[in-house]
């Protein structure tokens, strides 16, 4: 019988954290769904703790690349779906975890909602270590509705109104996915958020208010690997995010959009890189003028 959700689940060297991530799905309170796990070349045991798990679970599959090779989480995620059966697409990493009820809600959406093409939630953050707060994600814009093509592109991506849907919090009808041809292989950093371009670009999207997932904070994630090498840093320009961005400002242009407020979005971003000493200066200036003009304001008499 095929399934209602395939999950894709990526996994390099997460043998601390797999089992935990294998059982939020198990424990989805809704039912109808398939767990493809991806190993992206692993050495430690990931790979027999995944080929275990898939023995004992028949709604679970185990995939690995050809000669057990690396080829990064957006190639992974591409081979789990383009071998996935459910038509609808979730996505967890290894190290991260489901609510109990991800999949129910998201389901629930999908159906009172034929036109959405892609829902996603909040996203729990905690550190393994405990030593960062935990927080929840804000959405920036107004939950529980839908948004049209190309405006959370500007509104999320670029203007960042709120945060940035975690993978773990998004899910996809498969039709869509493979419409816009999945993740961006090219990109080790960023892969994430070149599908969610691609299709905030060109489908409906609900924005939920409900918290889906659980994102694990630890030295050895991606994100953090990256920061220790001078790779990414979340607030300060880095050669990631110019790259993605110019692939962004190319997609526009060869899909001809319109939409004048995300071009001059995009050009905004960019000038941080292309023009940073002019950049720096109006944004210097703009706080200049928003502290003026709090000192200048009068304040209002007591009522």
């Amino acid at each position: 019988m095929t399934p209602r959700f395939s999950i894709i689940m990526p996994v390099l060297n997460l043998e601390r954290f797999i089992g935990e991530a294998i059982d939020s799905v198990t424990r989805q309170t809704f039912t109808d769904w398939e767990l493809v796990i991806v190993d992206d070349g692993s050495i430690d045991a990931s790979l027999s703790i995944s080929g275990g798990r898939a023995e004992a679970d028949p709604r679970i599959r185990l995939l690995t690349h050809p000669n057990g090779a690396n080829r990064g989480a957006a190639a992974s995620r591409n081979l789990g779906i383009r071998n996935a059966c459910g038509s609808l697409i979730g996505f967890l990493d290894g190290d991260d975890v489901y609510r109990p009820d991800a999949l129910a809600n998201a389901n629930r959406i999908f159906d009172a909602e034929p036109d959405v093409d892609v829902v996603y939630g909040a996203t729990h953050w905690w550190s393994d270590a405990g030593d960062i707060p935990p927080y929840i994600e804000k959405a920036g814009v107004e939950p529980d509705r839908i948004y049209r093509p190309s405006e959370l592109v500007r509104r999320v991506l670029l203007d960042k109104e709120g945060d940035i849907p975690c993978t773990c919090a998004v899910f996809i009808r498969k039709e869509a996915a493979d419409a816009v041809g999945g993740f961006e292989e090219r990109f080790r950093l960023y892969e994430d958020q070149s599908l969610w371009a691609k299709l905030f670009l060109s489908h409906p999207v609900y924005v939920a208010s409900a918290v889906m997932a659980g994102y694990r904070q630890h030295d050895a994630s991606t994100s953090s690997r990256a920061i220790a090498a001078g790779q990414y840093h979340p607030h300060r320009p880095h050669e990631a995010h110019r790259a993605f961005l110019e692939w962004l400002d190319r997609l526009i242009v060869t899909r001809g959009d319109s939409d004048e407020a995300l071009g001059r979005a995009v050009a905004r971003e960019l000038a941080t890189y292309r023009h940073p000493v002019r950049t720096r200066l109006a944004r210097g200036a703009r706080r200049v003028i928003r502290l003026m003009r709090r000192h200048l304001t009068p304040a209002r008499e007591p009522s």
